[in-house]
């Protein structure tokens, strides 16, 4: 039984790694975002 608690655990620190990337892809696309917009609006 200790085999399958490891595996649960590998899959929770998958989990979080998934939710991580789309994170930080999020936050490049919304800082690219705002210096579009401070461009477009000089």
């Amino acid at each position: 039984m200790g085999n399958s608690h490891d595996q649960h655990h590998g899959h929770q620190e998958a989990q979080q790694n998934e939710i991580g990337g789309p994170v930080t892809f999020a936050l490049i696309c919304l800082a690219a975002a705002v210096v579009i917009i401070y461009f477009l609006a000089q």
